[in-house]
């Protein structure tokens, strides 16, 4: 085994290994009546539950359903704010008309609004979706801006000199250029969706896993609703590996991908 390839499998036990100790110390003071399981199952009856959910197919309808809004509402994110976030940084007149609605915004939190959409769109699935979306732009209009701002200006000028339109320049120099820092906020992004995702469920709606979580601790049964929090957890989690590992082939020519 080489020098690299042992240093590449320490990391990943050393990012393992964090979660391992947590879980085993949530069992063990399940385990010895420290934490009450009415405050806190332990983490094997939490384990049998998630288990049965997978097992009987009932937490399938569920994840689809808010994978689906999820994936909308991000997907409209990421198109919107890439391009939003560019032309901000390009074109003066965009960033005067966008940044004063973007900077009272960003602090607002977004799950708040979420029944505000509910009465302008309806409680199904296009006020979640558009609430989602807004949620997860933001950070990625701030990095595409951040990105496309940053652009070496003598990359630019060259490529004007010799005649090249403002298209090409915006899709050859200033997107590749600005590519590291938009990944990282469409990182964020995802995050975000989830996070809004079961907020939006919590208040309407009839399948997906936070409506599943709601519905499991309004009848007690804390061992489920946990389950589907954990379940949620390594959804997210397996979604955040799987989009830095494939980040890492994308950007390989770039210093971000090593980190």
């Amino acid at each position: 085994m080489t020098d690299r390839t042992s240093g590449a499998l320490a990391g990943r036990l050393g990012r393992v290994l964090p979660l391992v100790g947590l879980f085993a110390a949530w069992q063990l003071l399940a385990a010895t009546g420290v934490l009450s399981p009415k405050l806190l199952p332990s983490f094997a009856a939490v384990v049998r539950a998630l288990a049965g959910l997978l097992i009987s197919g009932e937490i399938l309808p569920h994840t689809l359903a808010s994978l689906a809004r999820a994936g909308a509402g991000f997907g409209v994110a990421v198109a919107g704010g890439v391009v939003l976030g560019v032309l901000m940084a390009r074109v003066p007149v965009v960033e005067r008309t966008v940044e004063p609605v973007l900077l009272l915004v960003y602090p607002v939190p977004k799950p708040a609004l979420i029944p505000l959409f509910m009465i302008w769109l309806g409680i199904g699935d296009f006020s979640k979706i558009t609430v989602i979306a807004l949620a997860a732009a933001l950070p990625v209009i701030v990095a595409a801006h951040n990105g496309a701002r940053g652009v070496d200006d003598v990359l630019v000028w060259s490529a004007r000199s010799r005649g090249t339109s403002e298209a090409r320049i915006l899709w050859r120099i200033v997107l590749p250029a600005a590519l590291p820092q938009i990944a990282a906020g469409v990182r964020t992004a995802l995050a975000v969706a989830m996070i809004v995702l079961v907020s939006s469920e919590f208040i309407s709606s009839e399948a997906g896993l936070g409506y599943l979580i709601f519905s499991y601790g309004g009848v007690g049964a804390e061992d489920a609703m946990l389950a589907v929090v954990l379940y949620l957890a390594l959804l997210g989690y397996g979604g955040d590996r799987l989009y830095v590992a494939a980040l890492r082939r994308l950007l390989a020519w770039h210093e971000w991908s090593r980190a």
